[in-house]
């Protein structure tokens, strides 16, 4: 018979669950079970692992909901003692009891049960041997109970559990993640603690078994059971190189506040010495940012110097304005080499050093920088290091005028110096730069054409003087006239509908000649030629060259856009220009450029499958018959589990010719391969190689990687091997070591990212 109670057995409902279709008694569902469920109770279940604690006939918990009693037999005394058996089941949403027999105080609202029973809920499975508890305290106790808990996928056992409200103590038990039958690891402790609220665990007197084996005692360990963060030990990262031998770091991490954390990780290089890696890592109102350093105390393998590394970045934003702060220092050029870091500072040829604050208006702009840099290739003369500015001031802007018409607005007056180091006689100094134009846009849904008049303004304040003086300046004009038109069709390929659009475009350009020999070079580049080149007024970067142009730019672009999602599917485009005029404005000094056409240039960019992409550039000089450069790049990105890319680079005037492969690739449900290879095919050797496996399953995963790169061992310009090899261990739900291995692949494998996994 069954009796309506407003028991509220909180105790029973503290986020269980059970499954009828369940293959284990705990409520371990595997793939087969999974699939025969309908579909709307399914749940997904990594690829790796065989299946999870689940329970779809345990909905979630209701806290106003009445507790239903039945039983074979049930008598209920007049001082509230209730007495049940046979087939006894206490159920609410959320939870439910099964056993033969069971006892409740309506008055105290205590509880007891001495035969075998099941608790379920919608997060976690118990069953003891024997139970007792208290409603209103929401307090159960459990004898000789074996449980597993859905959220992290773990199960156990234990000779006593307690819980109150969202608190599990477990004493004389064992905790694992691993699935059932497998001995892959396990915790055995003393007393190990499961804070649900907190979402960590504590365990004391454990012992770590692996494959049965005991691999090392603890005295007192914390481990996570959900994804929040608890100060503690975190794995050691331990790797290998020709150059460093063993490398041992310790992560120690501080959970400071709920916006900062920080972690200390005291490490010991063999033949080198000891040192310390720290990270700080914060979160205000005004933005977020991390502090970085790592000292190496007087490394024997480098005349017992210290050698140090710091780094600060930051970005926020207030109202309109926004910061960004990127600060880095090495002690030495060849700290990155010798040294590999944990820390999140990347090795380059040249360290930045910048300061930026930004205005973002609806019409105006402001930047404010302040930017240096540190080189530390000791290849590099010092003629060739960068400029600082100190600083940089630029307002843009676009406000209306009248009707189409619009001002173009950009100035910028930058003071640019060079280190106290510096030996190269280059010139310093000021640089105001201007160049205002007016543009009308006139476009519809079948076309657009702007034309575009502007002016060029530049004067320096040279420190030392140059060959016109202390004051040089340059003032020139431009114009241009960009038009494009839009034609589309409906088509159908391989029985899906696309619409085919066709997009002519024609740049015309004139930029007036003035001689620039004699004004200095502080920023002035040239950008790598491609389609996109074809229709910039200027074809310098900077504002210190402003190159004399007359040119005819044409362009044809068609894309396939697909009729379901708007996706584009297929984009293919090509161009060329065609110059009226030689070019005298050079930035080495080498003569007019007397080309009466660019290279024709044509890319392609394919996106099959939902992954997969497949881009191809080409130029030509038409001119000459001869190919100028080429570039193939094939790649896949589940953002879960796979990545490749082949790549092949061609630039026969930089004597450049370079392959690529990469990839992080499954073979089997627990197992990928990682690789990498780069070749140089013009010096017909090896730059680069990655290789290594992954093993994972519900309880582990395991990455072994060797790398072996070219290195400028002493900066001479000769590259050497160096070999490096790195594990990575992880027992799932209870962390790891090795995480310069992730590092490692964000660097080396484009589109590798540690969160996908």
């Amino acid at each position: 018979m069954p009796l309506h109670s407003r028991l509220m057995f909180s105790c029973l409902v503290l986020g269980f669950a059970s499954t009828a279709a369940a293959k284990d008694d705990l409520n371990w569902v595997d793939r087969e079970a999974m699939k025969e469920l309908p579909e709307v109770l399914q749940r997904p279940i990594p690829v790796w692992c065989g299946g999870i604690y689940y329970n779809p006939r345990v909905g979630p918990r209701a806290e106003t909901s009445d507790t239903i009693i039945t039983a074979d037999q049930t008598s209920a005394s007049e001082d509230g003692l209730i007495e049940m058996s046979g087939d006894v089941l206490i159920e609410q949403p959320g939870s439910r009891v099964v056993t033969n027999s069971a006892l409740f105080d309506r008055s105290s609202g205590k509880f007891e049960v001495d035969t075998p029973l099941r608790l379920e809920s919608n997060q976690f499975t118990f069953l003891a041997d024997s139970m007792s508890g208290q409603t209103s305290s929401r307090q159960v106790s459990l004898g000789n109970a074996r449980y597993s808990l859905f959220g992290p996928g773990a199960h156990g056992s234990a000779e006593y559990i307690d819980q109150v409200s969202n608190l599990t103590s477990v004493f004389n038990g064992t905790y694992t993640t691993c699935p059932p039958g497998s001995n892959g690891w396990r915790l055995s402790g003393e007393q190990i603690l499961l804070d649900r609220d907190k979402g960590w665990g504590e365990a004391r007197n454990v012992v770590l078994r692996v494959r049965d084996v005991p691999l090392f005692y603890l005295p007192w360990i914390t481990f996570p059971i959900d994804d929040r963060r608890k100060s503690g030990l975190l794995f050691p990262t331990i790797s290998t190189s020709d150059s460093g031998g063993l490398d041992f770091s310790q992560p120690i991490y501080l959970n400071l506040h709920p916006q900062m954390d920080a972690t200390i990780a005291p490490r010991y290089v063999d033949g080198r010495g000891a040192g310390l890696e720290t990270e700080f890592r914060y979160l205000t109102p005004y933005g977020q940012g991390q502090v970085s350093y790592g000292v190496l105390f007087q490394d024997r393998e480098f005349d017992d110097q210290d050698r140090e590394l710091a780094a600060w970045r930051h970005d926020g934003s207030i109202g309109r304005w926004g910061l960004h702060v990127d600060m880095n220092y090495v002690s030495d050029d060849f700290y990155f080499k010798d040294l590999d870091t944990g820390l999140q500072v990347s090795s380059q040829t040249h360290l930045p050093r910048v300061g930026e604050l930004r205005y973002y208006g609806q019409t105006w702009q402001a930047l404010g920088r302040l930017q240096a840099w540190q080189t530390i290739d000791p290849t590099l003369s010092d003629d060739l290091h960068p400029y600082r500015r100190l600083p940089q001031l630029q307002l843009t802007g676009r406000p209306h005028l009248l009707g189409p018409l619009r001002l173009l607005w950009l100035s910028d007056v930058t003071a640019f110096d060079r280190s106290d180091k510096d030996t190269s006689n280059n010139p310093t100094g000021v640089r105001m730069h201007a160049q205002p134009a007016l543009s009308a846009r006139l476009e519809n849904n079948w076309g657009y054409v702007e034309p575009r008049a502007r002016l060029y303004h530049t004067r320096y304040q040279l420190d030392d003087g140059g060959p016109s003086g202390s004051e040089p300046s340059l003032n020139t004009w431009g114009a241009s006239l960009d038009a494009g038109m839009f034609f589309e069709r409906a088509t159908n390929l391989f029985g899906r509908g696309y619409t085919q659009t066709l997009e002519p475009r024609v740049f015309v350009n004139k930029v007036a000649y003035e001689y620039q020999d004699d004004l200095p070079d502080f920023d002035a580049g040239e950008l790598t030629f491609s389609y996109n080149t074809l229709f910039r007024e200027n074809r310098y970067i900077g504002y210190d060259r402003i190159g004399d142009e007359e040119k005819i730019a044409v362009g044809l672009t068609s894309r396939f856009l697909r009729d379901d999602d708007g996706r584009e599917q297929l984009r293919l485009r090509v161009g060329q220009g065609y110059y009226l005029d030689d070019r005298r404005v050079q930035l080495d000094g080498t003569g007019e450029d007397t080309a009466d056409q660019t290279p024709a240039v044509a890319d392609m960019r394919w996106n099959f499958g939902r992954d997969w992409y497949l881009y191809s550039e080409g130029q030509w000089d038409t001119s000459g018959g001869q190919r100028q450069r080429s570039t193939l790049r094939l790649g896949y990105n589940d953002r879960e589990r796979r990545i490749f890319n082949l790549g092949f680079h061609d630039r026969p005037e930089d004597n450049l010719r370079q392959s690529e492969v990469a990839a992080i690739w499954p073979i089997h449900r627990n197992w990928r391969l990682i690789g990498r290879w780069m070749y140089d095919v013009e010096n017909h050797r090896t730059q680069e190689t990655l290789a290594g496996a992954e093993y994972r399953n519900c309880c582990w995963r395991v990455r072994l990687v060797s790398q072996r790169e070219l290195y400028d061992d002493d900066g001479d310009g000769t590259l050497e091997p160096d070999s490096t090899v790195m594990l990575q261990i992880e027992m799932t739900g209870l962390g790891g070591f090795g995480g310069r291995v992730d590092s490692l692949l964000e660097r080396s494998i484009s589109g590798y990212r540690r969160e996908y996994e």
